[in-house]
């Protein structure tokens, strides 16, 4: 009877340790006298898997204490055949289809949030560089509940995308295109088509409408442009909304090539794809600081960077750079700052490059989410000049070593503000609470902030609020002594 309890308990410590293998991918830190052999049969896969996943050529020693990420067992084979299918299918993608005659009622299209055609970047070169630098701290994997669906749709390393038929753009002159996401439609606007008429359309207010969306008064509808469409005049999101500043009669309203919506793509050579947008609001000709977002692993920093645009461009450039290396269907940084750090200094240079004094060098916003923020609180310590505010979104101790805090201690005089928001549902909240605890200590003005319906993920449509009052607060409030803290 005790022999057969103690062979039903392995075999449920089998099973548990098999679901928590497939919910997070696994490190391993070589010991001395371990092989690549040694550490491949130990987990259950081959040496080629071990040496493709951590890209390592054939006849790489390895060093103690150097850290390894460890594959699921056809793992690598199933990333790389997901990316063949995803090169197969680009090539097979049928020509665009022909205009067709307005709809007389709404049509469904697809939930994601698709930019204008005006806005769309170039299509992204291959890119087949990667960083050799060695980091001083790896990142651990990507963390959220399995069943969570907003973390999987954050993090699409967790759940494969399902292939699915090409559709054809939906032709312009469609009149109104509710879309349905995080419990807001959204309207593509037309042609002819005003604040007034949409908001008699959906049976809300017009000054709702303005506020949910940003608008001044002043300005003015573009064909292309994607509007919000509140819940009812009482919609709570309205609270988290920026009340738009009045226009100033004294100031001549912007020409409409100004007012258009411009994104673009950079190339810094070494790196991934660069995309960009232009800023917002009054002065966006004048000279105006930079928010670079870097993507976590397995996500698509175009749609990342698509999907910021709406909050981060009221307060100045925002670009987004690529990790080095295919992940599944995006991309990664391949647990490597200095390769980050590469790709974030090339963009600003390639941007000062392109548009000259109206993009602001020094005393920048960098923000990372999970992957991305172990990129950006090692770039943020070693560049405080560049970048002296941070939005660091699932902060982990295990992003800085012992170089790291060293690093610290030498930018703390230079850092002005840091906001640090990890969800209480996150694996990673108290991580992120001894992160804030080090960054006081370093008498870093502070603002931490743990809402208890978030989890591992980035909430950008269903809490914009929380991010743009980040933003504002780092753009102006605090100063070189003051600490926020909401915990």
């Amino acid at each position: 009877m005790r022999r057969a309890t103690r062979t039903l308990s392995l075999a449920l410590l089998i099973a548990v340790t098999t679901v928590t293998g497939s919910a997070a991918q696994r490190i391993h830190t070589v010991a001395s006298g371990q092989t690549l052999g040694g550490i491949a049969k130990k987990y259950g896969i081959s040496v080629a898997e071990l040496r493709d996943m951590n890209r390592l050529p054939v006849g790489a020693g390895l060093k103690p204490g150097a850290r390894l990420l460890i594959p699921e067992p056809g793992e690598v084979a199933r990333n790389q055949r997901l990316s063949a299918e995803k090169a197969a299918r680009a090539k097979q993608a049928p020509p665009a289809a022909e205009p067709q005659p307005a709809a007389t009622e709404p049509q469904p299209t697809a939930t994601e949030l698709q930019p204008a055609p005006e806005l769309q970047p170039a299509a992204s070169p291959t890119e087949t560089a990667t960083d050799s630098s060695a980091p001083d701290t790896v990142a651990p994997a990507e963390r959220e509940p399995v069943n969570d669906p907003a973390a999987r749709r954050d993090n699409p390393d967790r759940e494969p995308k399902t292939s699915a038929a090409p559709t054809p753009p939906a032709p312009r002159t469609r009149s109104v295109v509710p879309r349905s996401d995080a419990g807001h439609q959204r309207h593509e606007v037309a042609s002819g088509h005003t604040l007034g008429k949409i908001a008699k359309r959906y049976h809300v207010g017009v000054d709702a409408l303005r506020r949910l969306n940003g608008l001044r008064r002043t300005d003015q509808l573009k064909p292309g442009m994607t509007l919000i469409i509140p819940n009812g005049d009482d919609d709570p999101m309205l609270a988290d909304a920026t009340e738009p500043e009045p226009a100033t009669p004294a100031t001549p309203a912007a020409p409409k090539s100004a007012e258009a919506s411009i994104s673009g793509q950079l190339s810094v050579p070494g790196a991934g794809p660069v995309y960009y947008y232009e800023p917002l609001g009054a002065g966006r000709k004048s000279m105006r600081p930079i928010l670079v977002y870097l993507h976590g692993r397995g996500n698509d920093p175009e749609a990342d960077c698509r999907h910021w645009a709406p909050v981060a461009r009221r307060f100045g450039w925002l670009i987004c750079p690529s990790g080095p290396v295919a992940h599944n269907s995006g991309r990664a940084w391949n647990n490597s700052w200095p390769s980050g750090q590469h790709a974030v200094m090339g963009s600003i240079h390639a941007l000062r490059e392109k548009f000259g004094r109206r993009v602001q060098l020094f005393g920048n916003t960098l923000i990372g989410f999970s992957e991305g923020a172990f990129v950006a609180m090692n770039v943020g310590v070693r560049e405080p000049h560049t970048f002296n505010r941070w939005l660091i979104l699932g902060a982990d101790t295990s992003y800085w070593g012992g170089s790291g805090l060293e690093a610290l201690k030498d930018a703390q005089n230079r850092v002005r503000r840091v906001v640090l928001i990890t969800g209480a549902r996150d694996q990673v909240v108290e991580d992120t609470r001894k992160v804030a605890g080090w960054l006081e200590g370093a008498r870093v003005p502070l603002r931490l902030q743990t809402p208890g319906d978030l989890a591992h993920e980035v909430a950008l449509e269903r809490m914009p609020g929380l991010y743009e009052s980040a933003l504002r607060w780092l753009d102006r409030g605090g100063g070189p002594s003051s600490k926020v803290t909401k915990r």
